[in-house]
């Protein structure tokens, strides 16, 4: 609820959980933030990418000048050869092995690029080879050899890869032209390069396993290849080319990006997660935040709601305690607190709180000298006029202490109408005690007495309106001594003369006393019998304990049905005796049993059922039953509730006199 709700036209912030906005702004962050880890990620790969390529490039680059170098130092040893057989008559041709075979041989050992050699005549037939069966065959339609032919003094060629047939390896055929100082080609010296010259150069470089190395000839024909096979789709792998022109070759290295970009993956993936825990905190710290404006929000909107209420029930205060009928005045010994309403000043005669205060400390005690709780003081006010000179205040001080702090909280009352109507009430019962007592008894004796000595004297008629009046008469001493009682009662003037009496004593002479009644009315009072061994004695007034049962079982018998039987008796227990008065009338209702002790309360049942009487007796048990230490109560099933069993049990404990004389001892 809102404070509006509770007071219209009031603006305050409204507390919802989460606005409109706030899930709009979080998604407008998420959308930015992941935006920005995609264009950072994009970037980092792409730049992952390009260093790659360059690695792959400089790698191809070395491999490529390894190659170039390696090259050129085989063919600047081979130059000396080459050297001595541009001098070579021809006609020594036949005797090549016997005349330069020793010196072919230290030449294929001495250079490590080559491990074979050919000696090819100018109409390509191999005259001299380290390999015996090639002597003898021609080569002239090969390409190497086609290419030698034309080189200048000193070049060489690289020929396309080709399988040796004795072994299944890959060799690469090279060629330098033997030209004689004429300028005459005289012949080519031949030579391969196998894979294995091509991985030593390559274990030279610092070769990664993953790199897939390959050395390609002008045709696009393998002459070497190391490493995984590379991918065959461009977007799979990573490749960096170098041509050899002057040697016909082409170095390409290969990477596929899962190999070249594992780094990056690793370090996108520990960007990512450290991004999101970041994130999710950032998020976590702004949704929690939020969370705690909104309660920080409805918690000023509650205390405004509080501070709005205690506002109103502060005016609601000021007006009851301004406008209450009786005086107020509150205060400290301090003088910090000084508070009066309306009466209070009409009664002391003050203008303002602090004179209201000032005179009614005059007519109190010090306040130190106050008893803690509620003092009650006659305070004599100055007269102002002929109507206060009338007039009796009655002061009642309660001493409070709050924070170490001793306040007063004086009710002012005028006890005026008070003091009247009491002085009328006791007017009253001395002239109820003196005008209808004494004549009352007097004329209730008178009709008896007539009654007693001219019975068959009267006529019928007027014997009939003879005992109509002495039943009126007792009805009316009846309710003129209950009044008495209750007055006695109220003004703690009732008289209480104890003195042991036995329970079956009790019994008996509630029983003779009420046996007439019964009669009366044709109901039968029946009392239980107790065993001699168990009668204990009771510390009672004997005519209050009378007067208590005789209430109870004139109650019984007006309310039992004719023929019926009224049962009195006692339950003797250990520490008290309990008097019971039962019945088998209409009971008692359920919704008059809270009233059923009232001073001349309503009627509890219907005018056909209920009984005649002063609407006292009931009250006046309970006084005396009380004043003497005992307790009364009853269990009643009515026919009002739908009961078919009715009836009403009046219990009356006291305790047992032997015991209060143990306890006593």
């Amino acid at each position: 609820m809102l404070i509006a709700e509770y007071f219209p036209g009031l603006e305050v912030r409204r507390g919802r959980s989460f606005s409109a906005g706030f899930p709009f702004v979080m998604l407008c962050i998420t959308i930015i933030f992941l935006a920005g880890a995609f264009v950072l990620a994009l970037a980092d790969y792409r730049r992952s990418e390009a260093l790659m390529q360059q690695q792959l490039r400089h790698f191809a680059e070395l491999l490529s000048q390894s190659l170039e170098s390696s090259l050129s130092v085989a063919s600047v040893k081979m130059g000396g050869l080459l050297d001595d057989f541009s001098y070579m008559p021809f006609e020594f041709r036949g005797n090549i092995d016997g005349i330069y075979g020793k010196q072919l041989r230290d030449t294929v050992i001495n250079i490590e690029q080559i491990d074979s050699l050919l000696f090819i005549d100018d109409e390509g037939t191999v005259i001299w080879a380290t390999t015996e069966p090639l002597v003898g065959i021609n080569l002239s339609d090969r390409s190497y050899f086609q290419d030698a032919i034309g080189l200048p003094r000193g070049a060489f060629t690289v020929g396309k890869p080709i399988v040796s047939r004795g072994t299944g390896r890959r060799l690469t055929p090279i060629a330098w032209p033997i030209t004689g100082w004429s300028g005459d080609v005289r012949g080519v010296i031949a030579s391969s390069l196998g894979e294995n010259y091509f991985q030593e150069l390559l274990s030279l470089q610092d070769f990664d396993g993953d790199m897939s190395v390959r050395i390609l000839a002008a045709d696009g024909s393998t002459a070497f290849s190391a490493g995984p096979e590379a991918p065959n789709s461009p977007s799979s792998s990573i490749t960096a080319r170098r041509s050899l022109d002057n040697l016909g070759l082409d170095v390409q290295i290969s990477l596929s990006r899962s190999s070249a970009l594992q780094s990056y993956w690793q370090r996108t993936i520990a960007f990512a997660i450290v991004a999101a825990v970041l994130f999710l905190t950032v998020l976590i710290s702004a949704v929690w935040s939020r969370m705690q404006s909104v309660r920080l929000a409805a918690s000023l909107d509650r205390s405004e709601i509080d501070r709005i209420k205690i506002e109103t029930a502060k005016r609601e205060f000021d007006a009851i305690f301004e406008n209450v009928g009786d005086g107020l005045v509150v205060f400290d010994d301090a003088g910090a607190l000084r508070r009066s309403n309306r009466a209070a000043r009409r009664y002391l005669g003050a203008e303002d709180d602090e004179i209201a205060v000032t005179r009614i400390r005059d007519l109190l005690p010090p306040l130190n000298d106050m008893p803690p709780g509620n003092e009650l003081y006659k305070v004599k006010l100055p007269v102002r006029s002929l109507e206060d000179a009338h007039k009796t205040i009655q002061c009642r001080v309660m001493k409070l202490t709050i924070y170490e702090t001793a306040i007063a909280y004086c009710v002012l009352e005028d006890m005026s109408a008070e003091e009247r109507l009491a002085e009328t009430r006791m007017s009253f019962i001395t002239s109820v005690n003196h005008e209808l007592r004494t004549p009352l008894t007097s004329l209730s004796g008178a009709l008896d007495l007539l009654r007693d000595r001219f019975d068959y004297e009267i006529p019928p008629g007027a014997k009939k309106l003879v005992n109509m009046a002495s039943r009126n008469a007792d009805r009316l001493l009846v309710l003129v001594n209950d009044i008495l009682t209750l007055q006695a009662i109220d003004h703690q003037q009732l008289s209480i003369h104890r003195e042991p009496i036995r329970v079956s004593d009790a019994l008996s002479e509630a029983l003779t006393t009420n046996a007439g009644y019964g009669l009366a009315h044709d109901v039968h009072l029946v009392a239980t019998s107790l065993p001699e061994s168990d009668d204990p004695f009771l510390f009672l007034d004997r005519v209050r304990l009378q007067q208590i049962l005789a209430n109870l079982i004139s109650n019984a018998i007006k309310y039992s049905p004719s023929g019926s039987e009224v049962l009195i008796g006692a339950h003797v227990r250990a520490d008290d005796v309990r008097f019971f008065v039962s019945d088998k009338g209409p009971g008692v209702p359920a919704k008059a049993i809270h009233r059923i002790f009232e001073r001349f309360g309503e009627p509890i049942h219907s005018r056909d059922v209920q009984a005649g009487g002063t609407g006292l007796g009931l009250a006046i048990t309970r006084e005396l039953v009380s004043r003497q230490g005992g307790k009364i109560c009853f269990d009643s099933f009515a026919k009002a509730d739908g009961v078919q069993d009715s009836g009403t049990t009046f219990f009356v404990t006291f305790q047992r006199h032997d015991k209060m004389e143990l306890k006593t001892a």
